[in-house]
């Protein structure tokens, strides 16, 4: 790593101690190997046996690995794309406090890539990949001072590693239910010996809907026009 961080980076030294590495098995050895087959550093680039090791690397739980394995399924080097598995591999990364993968998580979240757009939870991991100490900053995105107290809630909830996966998926499955709720499919007609309960249903609906507003109601009612960038300090 230290040939590889180098002020005149040795890569070929770098690569040969990452492979006596990743022969021994050692997770973020094959994770290093990886990158440097991908990006053709110190030794002839090999996208498809980088994403192996990338592979192999997350399986032997590498944050390293991970988050890589994620860049390589969302950018489809080495094999298809895969925009669902790469935000899976983000999320796993993210979980170990990988600064970079919070971010790219982040990235995912605000434009909807692999899932459905969450922008609060995007802007809450901003704030949360800037702690870890990641050095990349979103380009005009901004907290609105209604989304203030939200997104607060939001990185103090996700600062606790061992519980991001959980909240990225239940916040999604929210989202999902609440998408369904506003955007009905198509009806579908279908023929009926008795009279549909609309009124039973409306009122579930209903229900979901108020149990929904308190964290997710931003998608629920028109946008505001945006009070002015706000900064958040913790």
């Amino acid at each position: 790593m230290a040939l590889f961080h180098a002020a005149k980076p040795d890569y070929a030294r770098a690569v040969g101690w990452f492979r006596a590495a990743a022969e021994t098995g050692d997770g973020n050895g094959m994770a290093m190997l990886g990158l440097c087959l991908l990006e053709g550093l110190g030794v002839a680039a090999d996208a498809v046996e980088a994403r192996s090791l990338f592979e192999k690397a997350a399986a032997r739980r590498s944050a390293i690995g991970r988050f890589q394995l994620g860049r390589v399924l969302m950018m489809g080097c080495g094999g298809p794309s895969d925009e669902s598995a790469g935000l899976t591999a983000y999320v796993a990364a993210a979980a170990m406090e990988h600064a970079e993968a919070t971010f790219n998580l982040a990235n995912c979240l605000y434009a909807g890539v692999g899932c459905m757009p969450d922008r609060l939870a995007a802007k809450a991991l901003y704030l949360r990949s800037r702690s870890l100490g990641c050095t990349l900053r979103p380009q005009g995105i901004m907290v609105r001072r209604r989304e203030l107290k939200a997104v607060r809630a939001l990185a103090q909830r996700f600062a606790d590693p061992s519980r991001l996966a959980f909240l990225v998926r239940e916040r999604q499955q929210e989202l999902a239910l609440v998408h369904a709720v506003v955007h009905p499919g198509p009806r579908v007609q279908r023929v009926q010996t008795k009279p549909r309960p609309l009124h039973r249903a409306r009122i579930m609906a209903t229900g979901v809907m108020v149990a929904m507003a308190g964290t997710l109601g931003q998608y629920l009612r028109p946008s505001s026009p945006d009070a002015g960038p706000t900064t958040l300090n913790f």
